[in-house]
């Protein structure tokens, strides 16, 4: 990007990066006007990573539910 020049580097408007690194520090530093978005891959992975641990959450709190009631019902029947 450097090879480009001051002049055009300063002229890009919007650079897409993944979320790894330190990309968004160096974009600022070398297109200064830039606005900076993550790329919908990577958007889309981290909301899918988010969901899937609220899933698999909600599915231990449901078995301990389930085997507290269980529990609650031997105990009456006894």
């Amino acid at each position: 990007m450097v090879t480009w020049g001051e002049k055009v580097l300063n002229q890009i408007e919007e650079v897409s990066i993944d979320m790894t690194g330190n990309y968004k520090l160096l974009v600022k530093k070398l297109c200064p006007n830039a606005e900076v978005t993550i790329d919908r891959f990577h958007v889309t992975k981290m909301v899918h990573e988010e969901l899937n641990q609220a899933r698999i959450d909600q599915k231990k709190t449901a078995k301990t539910l389930q085997l507290k009631e269980k529990s609650k019902l031997f105990r009456s029947i006894k």
